[in-house]
Order: structure tokens, then C-alpha cells, then sequence
């Protein structure tokens, strides 16, 4: 490859994160219904012709931007041997689920009607849910087996336990949509308490010990 296909790459690269990025913003202040991809062009300062070279249309865009949202996400749920560790990078990850839920808050909000009008959406946000639960579970369970986690009383498990944590983070912007305001980031924020108010009861004396340890050190 010689540098000017290599520039050239570059440039194109970097005008689709625009493209991105502007959508992003639009989506996030506006609803995704109400904006256009003649909007989205227009906001990127480039043509229409230049957009659609990219994206094939605005659900290409959505799906683009969901596939940043979970990648953004990955390999932030490995435990570790270490259970102070594991505390502490339980409460880093709902701080950065809770930065990444406001900069892409449009998606939060409008989750159930985004993917039932696109099956593609739909088949990427299943394969997510189940990895990132499967996730959850296998971080539990290190947690249980170092003392600082005990699963719901049987028939619960701690696989139900990871899905209604799932549920709490995925349902908390849409009902602010209705109740209150989602654009307050700090009203987004207290999506990460209610989470701990799930989680709390299911620590052990020693696993509430190791995180109280773990936000006094924060």
C-alpha cells in the first residue's frame, strides 16, 4: 500500500467517526426519528452523497453506533484472584456504564423501539445481552467463591441476579425519559445506585466491607 491509499484510508476513516460522532449528538438531542440523514450530512458538513458513501442509511448509522457503544464496554468484566480488585473494578465499570449510558443515552431511551423495527439491530443487541450476562455470571461467581457474594435463595440464581442488574441499567433512562429528565447526567448517574441497591443485599459482611473500603479509597 502506498501512502496515498494509506492517507487516503485515513481520511475516510476518520470522516466516518465524524459522521458518527455528529449522528451521535443529533440522535441524543433530538430522538432518532425526528433526525435525517440530510440532517446528519448537513451537521457533518458534508454531502449527502459523501454520507451515504459511508453508511447505507440511517439504521447502517445506528447499528455503527451500537457496535461502538459495546465495544466501548468489552473485556471490563475478567475477575481477577484478587477480591479487593474485583470490588474495585465492579464500581469502575458501573461509573463507565454510566458515562457511556449518557454519551449514548438516544440508544438507552429508545432501545425497545429501535430494535423492533430492525431484525440486524435486533440480532446485535441479543448477542450482546447474552455475553455481557454471561459476563456478569462469571464475575458473580468469583465473587461467591471469595466470600463476598452469596447467590438468591434457591430456585434465584445468580444468573438472575446479572438479569435484573441487566434490566435496572437498560431501564433506567427510558424511565427517566418519562418521570424525569435524561439529559441531566446526574440523574443518569444514580442508575449506578440502584444498581449497588440490587447488589447490596447479596454481599456478604465481607464483600460490603471490601467495597465501602473500595469508595473510601475512590
Amino acid at each position: 500500500m502506498n501512502s496515498r491509499t494509506g492517507t487516503a484510508g485515513r481520511k475516510s476513516e476518520l470522516t466516518r467517526k465524524w459522521i458518527l460522532d455528529v449522528a451521535r449528538g443529533l440522535f441524543n438531542d433530538h430522538g432518532t426519528s425526528a433526525v435525517s440523514t440530510n440532517h446528519i450530512a448537513a451537521g457533518a458538513g458534508i454531502s449527502p452523497g459523501n454520507l451515504y458513501y459511508h453508511f447505507e442509511n440511517k439504521k447502517d448509522i445506528i447499528r455503527a453506533l451500537l457496535a461502538e457503544y459495546t465495544t466501548a464496554y468489552e473485556d471490563r468484566w475478567a475477575p481477577t484472584a484478587d477480591a479487593g480488585e474485583n470490588l474495585a473494578t465492579l464500581r469502575e465499570n458501573l461509573a463507565a456504564w454510566s458515562e457511556l449510558a449518557w454519551a449514548y443515552r438516544f440508544f438507552e431511551r429508545e432501545v425497545l423501539a429501535l430494535v423492533r423495527v430492525d431484525p440486524a439491530l435486533r440480532d446485535s443487541y441479543r448477542e450482546t445481552y447474552a455475553r455481557r450476562v454471561g459476563q456478569y455470571v462469571a464475575f458473580g461467581e468469583q465473587l461467591e467463591a471469595q466470600g463476598l457474594l452469596r447467590a438468591p435463595a434457591p430456585p434465584g440464581t445468580i444468573h438472575d441476579l446479572a438479569v435484573a442488574i441487566w434490566l435496572i441499567g437498560q431501564g433506567w433512562l427510558p424511565f427517566l425519559d418519562v418521570t424525569a429528565d435524561p439529559r441531566d447526567p446526574r440523574q443518569v448517574a444514580r442508575g449506578t445506585d440502584l444498581v449497588l441497591v440490587a447488589l447490596t443485599p447479596y454481599l456478604t459482611t465481607k464483600g460490603r466491607r471490601a467495597l465501602e473500603d473500595v469508595a473510601q479509597r475512590g
